[in-house]
């Protein structure tokens, strides 16, 4: 996990992370919002915010100590500033009219590599110079052919290339083609095949990725927005000046605007009761390879897991901070911006970061911020290298719906990270006591302090570290048994290769479980996966027999009661579910044994 608090102000000397997205970040330096763009903006109510009596609503970024460009890069930026004239090329990604080009007009978000035809960069403003391929992180219009006889016939692997047989019998890997001319070509049948295609929308290219294109602005669902962008790159056409990036800022600021709206509706924040939660959720709102979380209504932690958002990571801060300025529950708070990234997952997407610097001092790590969900309160440490985003909002409407259920019961929570169930159960059920295992110190010292923040003694409610296998063992020996039991362990089967034998792992994690449930009179058993592999597999119905299997072998009847998922500020997108879903919440109730 690599975490960085920015300054806007410092954004021209921008994290260097490798040489690929330098380049790349010199692209997106421009973001000078056009005229129209504003009116735009304001008569279509993606910053309706903006309305709002002007005050004194600064949003401060804190300043760490980051990875600076070269001088030299620095002067290539304020060239490029100084020269208005320069303009990005126009890139076109086009898709085969197949059944899968289909549902990316349907709004799927993810376009795959082998449903690439073809690529092409139109230059702009005379500049007719080559190139075999665009480049990481490039905006990009998609289109597909109205001919379905363009379809090209073979196979392709998941980064789009043709898998062809050579005489040898060896397999040989062909990129699609790509197209490169300018706008003034004599010839213009590329020009004219891109006008005749079908606009599906906009988003960011990768071709290292097997997500090809994570579209941004579907043509069909913001068709306002989609008509601005059409218009910005035909006047690129005709020579007028274009900076993608700008482009790249209207369809930032719709979405976010958007996203904070979906959570308004939501009632979040709510003053008093929870300021702590999602409000921007990758593929849910649009933004694919992007989340957003809040943590006390005073820091916004940005989490990056796609290359794209590395690349445009000032444009991206530029936005979320105007945003966040509009924001109606912010008008008088100052927020920090912390911009965290995985670099496994960014790896994936064919981007590698540097090394972070083992000697580089974060004077900030140690600072709290407290955070309330459903009035019950958390220490996070937003600006330290924690897990994720500081704070697991997903689990907010499991942790009530149990909390709910715990009435002067005995509540074991399993896994339990900073301890939400067990204070849930504690303050919101009035549980008659509450024990919580987590294997990580840091983990049960953090719950230890939100018991004493919220005024929890310790006869009521306790936190051991342990290996919850081994605690469940030593507690059937010692015949303990407990009411209500939550089981949330961390991600088991992080791909469908693993699947198997993350299986067997819950199975028994689960049937020890079943044999802590009071034996006399049953109880309640709330068992968890953020596993997607667990949770999408068979439709949900996979992780559902597992602990049918798991109860079989405890020797214990269950009974499902219902079944959830992540709370609705993880927003999820109808036309890619249930690619979204991680999150399966399956509540049971375990009868009582020989019965």
């Amino acid at each position: 996990m690599v975490v960085t608090i920015f300054s806007l102000r410092n954004a021209m000397l921008a994290v260097a992370l490798s040489s690929s997205i330098a380049s790349a970040a010199r692209r997106s330096m421009q973001t000078e919002t056009l005229a129209s763009t504003k009116h735009f903006l304001n008569h279509e109510g993606a910053l309706a915010f903006s309305m709002l009596p002007a005050r004194t609503r600064g949003v401060r970024h804190a300043l760490f100590k980051t990875r600076m460009v070269s001088f030299a890069d620095a002067e290539v930026q304020t060239e490029q500033k100084s020269h208005p004239t320069a303009s990005s090329p126009l890139h076109t990604v086009m898709v085969q009219r197949n059944r899968q080009s289909a549902a990316f007009r349907e709004g799927t978000p993810l376009i795959f590599g082998g449903s690439v035809e073809a690529t092409f960069t139109e230059h702009c403003l005379g500049d007719s110079s080559s190139a075999n391929a665009i480049p990481m992180g490039s905006l990009v219009a998609v289109v597909v052919s109205r001919d379905s006889s363009s379809k090209k016939k073979g196979k392709r692997d998941s980064r789009g290339r043709k898998r062809n047989s050579s005489s040898g019998g060896k397999k040989e890997n062909v990129a699609v083609p790509h197209h490169s001319f300018s706008a003034s070509d004599e010839e213009a049948k590329h020009g004219d095949l891109i006008k005749q295609s079908q606009l599906i929308g906009y988003g960011v290219f990768n071709p290292e990725s097997m997500y090809r294109v994570r579209l941004l602005c579907h043509e069909t669902m913001h068709p306002g927005l989609a008509k601005v962008i059409r218009s910005i790159r035909k006047k690129a056409q005709r020579g007028d000046a274009h900076n993608e990036s700008t482009i790249l800022q209207l369809i930032l600021e719709r979405k976010i605007t958007d996203a904070i709206y979906t959570r308004l509706a939501m009632q979040l924040p709510s003053p008093g009761i929870t300021d702590t939660y999602r409000l921007v959720n990758g593929e849910g709102d649009g933004l694919s390879g992007l989340a957003v979380d809040v943590l006390g209504g005073s820091t916004a932690i940005v989490m990056s897991s796609a290359a794209w958002c590395e690349i445009h990571k000032d444009t991206i801060l530029a936005v979320l901070e105007k945003s966040l300025k509009g924001h109606p529950s912010y008008d008088s708070t100052d927020i920090d911006i912390v911009w965290r990234n995985t670099p496994s997952r960014l790896k994936q997407d064919g981007l590698e970061l540097p090394p972070k610097d083992s000697d580089e001092e974060n004077d900030k790590e140690a600072i709290s911020v407290i955070s309330t969900e459903s009035s019950v309160k958390y220490l996070t440490y937003p600006f330290s290298d924690g897990q994720k985003t500081g704070f697991y909002a997903d689990q907010r409407e499991n942790r009530l719906t149990v909390a709910e259920l715990c009435q002067n019961k005995r509540v074991l929570d399993l896994c339990c990270y900073n301890g939400g169930f067990a204070l849930n159960a504690m303050i919101r059920g009035s549980a008659a006591s509450a024990i919580g295992v987590d294997s990580s110190q840091d983990a049960v010292d953090a719950a230890t302090a939100n018991a004493n923040l919220n005024g929890l003694a310790e006869k009521d409610i306790s936190f051991v570290k342990d290996d919850i296998a081994n605690y469940m063992k030593s507690a059937m020996e010692a015949e303990d048994e407990f009411d209500v039991i939550v089981l949330d362990p961390p991600k088991l089967a992080p791909s469908l290769s693993s699947l198997d034998k993350a299986s067997r792992k819950y199975h028994a994690l689960n049937r020890d479980a079943m044999n802590l449930i009071n034996k006399s009179q049953g109880g309640l058993l709330l068992t968890c996966t953020c596993s997607a592999a667990m949770t999408q597999k068979d439709g949900g119905q996979y992780f559902l027999n597992m602990v049918n299997g798991a109860a079989l072998s405890a020797k214990r009847r269950v009974t499902l009661l219902r079944v959830s998922g992540a709370a609705p500020c993880h927003t999820q997108s109808p036309a890619s579910f249930p690619a979204g879903a991680y999150l399966t919440a399956a509540l049971f109730h375990v009868g009582p044994a020989d019965m």
